[in-house]
C-alpha cells in the first residue's frame, strides 16, 4: 500500500508530460548532420531555456542554463555514452544526469534544472488522464517518434502542439507513410477541438446567446 509506483505515490509527483526535455538521439543527430563539425572547436545546441555546448575535440559536454535566481548563467557537466547499435556500425548517444550519473535518453526541464526522470521526482501520466490529455500526447508521439520533429517546441515556443501546424516530412520517409501520420495527427487535432468547445458548452456561466454561438461552432466542426 502506497508504495512505488502506486496510487499514492503518483498523487505526490508532477507528471513528467508536463516538462520539456531534451532527447539524446536527437543531440547526437544534431551532431551528425552538421557537416562542417570536424572543423569547429565547440558546437551549440539549442534548448527551450539555454544551450548545451558540445567540445569538438574532447567530445565532452556541458548544459548552459539560467540560474534559480535568475538573470546569471551557470554551467554543468553534461556527461555522455556512445553505444554501439546492434547493426555494428551505427552509434546511439546518450546523457547522464547530471545530479545520479544514470545513463539515460531524456533529461527534463525541471524548473531551471536539467535532470533525469527520477531526480526531478517525475512520473508517467496514468489512466487517470482526461481524454483531451490523451490525445494531446498521441500527438505528441506522432510528431517526435512518429516523425521525427523533436525540435518543433524551439521552432515555435509559445505554441501548444494541439495547435502545430507545419511538420516537415523526414528525409528517409515515404510520402504515402507521412500523409498517413499527418492525416492521424490533423485528425487529432479536430477531436481535440471539438473536445475543447463541448466542454464549452457545459459552462454554466454562459449565457442563453454565448451557448447558441458554441452550440452552432461545434456543429460547424
Amino acid at each position: 500500500m502506497g508504495g512505488y509506483g502506486s496510487g499514492g505515490h503518483n498523487k505526490t509527483h508532477k507528471r513528467l508530460e508536463s516538462f520539456r526535455r531534451i532527447d539524446s538521439f536527437a543531440f547526437y543527430d544534431y551532431l551528425v548532420g552538421d557537416k562542417y563539425l570536424e572543423y569547429k572547436t565547440t558546437v551549440q545546441y539549442p534548448l527551450f531555456r539555454g544551450d548545451i555546448i558540445y567540445h569538438v575535440q574532447s567530445k565532452t559536454a556541458l548544459i548552459k542554463a539560467l540560474s534559480v535566481q535568475g538573470g546569471e548563467y551557470r554551467y554543468v557537466d553534461l556527461p555522455l555514452s556512445r553505444v554501439p547499435g546492434i547493426d555494428g556500425k551505427s552509434v546511439r548517444m546518450y546523457f547522464h544526469c547530471p545530479y545520479c550519473g544514470r545513463r539515460v535518453r531524456y533529461l527534463y526541464d525541471y524548473y531551471k534544472h536539467y535532470a533525469c526522470r527520477k531526480c526531478a521526482k517525475l512520473n508517467y501520466a496514468s489512466q487517470q488522464k482526461s481524454g483531451m490529455d490523451e490525445m494531446r500526447l498521441k500527438m505528441e508521439r506522432i510528431v517526435e517518434k512518429e516523425l521525427g520533429y523533436t525540435w518543433w517546441f524551439r521552432d515555435y515556443p509559445d505554441m501548444p502542439i494541439q495547435d502545430l501546424w507545419h511538420i516537415p516530412k523526414p528525409r528517409y520517409m515515404r510520402y504515402e507513410k507521412y500523409e498517413r501520420l499527418l492525416k492521424e495527427f490533423r485528425q487529432l487535432q479536430k477531436d481535440y477541438e471539438r473536445a475543447f468547445w463541448v466542454g464549452m458548452a457545459k459552462c454554466s456561466m454562459l449565457s442563453s446567446k454565448e451557448l447558441a454561438g458554441v452550440l452552432s461552432h461545434i456543429n460547424s466542426l
